[in-house]
């Protein structure tokens, strides 16, 4: 009887794991992300966000500062989660 019970309940955890891990799956499948960078001034060091595009890398430089006009290099690559 011992032995039945045992083999139950090691049943029920392997269900309640594969069931678990389904679970997880299903709820990373459901976020968004969205790519951004920040680009910094090398005069005043004013940061912008923007978003990510194709090419982009790190220590490119991409803009002109809309306060000093010196340039603008990309400083961090990073993705953001989107709350929905």
């Amino acid at each position: 009887m011992l032995e039945v019970l045992v083999a139950v309940m090691f049943l029920l955890l392997v269900f309640y794991l594969v069931y678990e891990s389904y679970l997880k799956k299903k709820r990373e499948e459901n976020k968004k992300y969205v790519t951004r960078e920040l680009l910094m001034c090398s005069n005043c060091n004013h940061i912008i966000e923007k978003t990510f595009e194709p090419g982009d890398f790190i220590g490119l430089v991409k803009d002109q500062c809309p306060r000093c006009g010196g340039k603008m290099k990309i400083t961090e690559i990073y993705n953001v989660e989107l709350s929905i």
